[in-house]
């Protein structure tokens, strides 16, 4: 982009506003050398005898605007905008009061002064580009402040759904978990139902078992019992066999015998 080439052009009207005053022409001779300081004071000089002159503070503003001091020429260039009615005088002291502001980075005021500027002179070519070049900086820089807008909320947005897939996830990793913990339970559960019917089907087995050990010893019992009675019985018969057998023998003896049958009882 063309970059301002006449923002440091100031335009000097010695020749055309020349004066006699002696003050004036001893100044003029030190602006020319760069002695701004030395040339603000004859200016002030020459102004102590007309204060309002419009060439006098023209060329006051101007080294104070070498000198960097651009309030102070922004100042002095006002008093010549309100002290003349040279269209010629006013469109120099415009332009140059836009130089002004835009060294000041107040480049809003320096873009009204130039086109105030233009107004007056539309032949001024240099305040027509600084206009354009202005125009053009303010486009790029409300550019680069909504890419920088839009990138902030894009950023924001991108935060904020990273906030919420974030939160999602938690949430999901949430009952995930709860899931994991009442599998876990329902497994734990299941288990302890197993463990427990297990348990209850070893109990039973066992009262089982321990039910068939007393059957078993008491049929042993009984079955002792019945062999005991049976040997008992066995003995008694023998002994019934042996009393009939003894009557039975008395009896071919002609004897008196006690009868006792097999299911007799002796005592």
């Amino acid at each position: 982009m063309k970059k301002i080439f006449s923002i440091i052009f100031i335009m000097f009207l010695f020749s055309v506003f020349s004066y006699a005053n002696e003050n004036m022409v001893k100044g003029n001779k030190q602006y020319q050398k760069n002695n701004f300081d030395k040339a603000i004071e004859y200016y002030e000089k020459a102004k102590e005898k007309n204060d309002n002159d419009a060439k006098i503070n023209f060329n006051l503003a101007n080294a104070y605007y070498r000198k960097g001091e651009y309030d102070k020429a922004l100042d002095f260039y006002k008093i010549v905008l309100n002290n003349t009615k040279d269209m010629s005088l006013k469109s120099a002291a415009l332009y140059n009061m836009g130089n002004s502001a835009y060294r000041k980075q107040d480049k809003d005021l320096a873009l009204d002064y130039y086109k105030e500027c233009l107004k007056i002179n539309s032949s001024d070519m240099e305040a027509k580009h600084n206009i354009e070049f202005l125009q053009q900086e303010q486009q790029q820089n409300k550019d680069n402040k909504n890419n920088k807008d839009n990138n902030k909320d894009n950023k924001q947005q991108n935060n904020q759904n990273r906030d919420n897939n974030q939160d999602e996830n938690n949430k999901d990793q949430n009952k995930d978990n709860q899931n994991n913990q009442q599998d876990n339970k329902d497994k734990n559960k299941d288990n302890q139902d197993k463990q427990n019917n297990k348990d209850n089907d070893d109990k039973k087995n066992e009262d089982k078992r321990k039910d068939k050990d007393n059957n078993d010893k008491q049929d042993n019992k009984d079955n002792k019992q019945d062999k005991q009675k049976q040997n008992k019985n066995q003995h008694l018969l023998d002994y019934f066999d042996k009393q009939d057998k003894q009557n039975h023998n008395s009896a071919k003896d002609g004897g008196t015998a006690l009868r006792v049958g097999r299911s007799g009882k002796t005592w």
